[in-house]
C-alpha cells in the first residue's frame, strides 16, 4: 500500500489494475495501471471537491 496525499492505493504484483482509495476508505476507482494513477484522482477530485476528507 502506498499513499499519494489523501489517497490510498494498493499495488498487487499480479495485476496491472491498481485500486484507489481515499484515506477514509472511500472507493475512488480502479486505475488501469499505475501511471494513471495521478489523473484518476484529479478527475475524483473535480467531481468530488479538493478535499478527499470529506467526501
Amino acid at each position: 500500500m502506498d499513499r499519494y496525499g489523501d489517497y490510498c492505493v494498493i499495488f498487487d504484483a499480479d495485476r496491472d489494475q491498481v485500486p484507489v482509495f481515499t484515506a477514509l476508505e472511500q472507493w475512488v476507482g480502479l486505475a488501469d495501471n499505475p501511471g494513471v494513477i495521478a489523473a484518476l484522482i484529479d478527475v475524483h477530485e473535480r467531481v468530488h471537491g479538493g478535499d478527499a476528507w470529506w467526501p
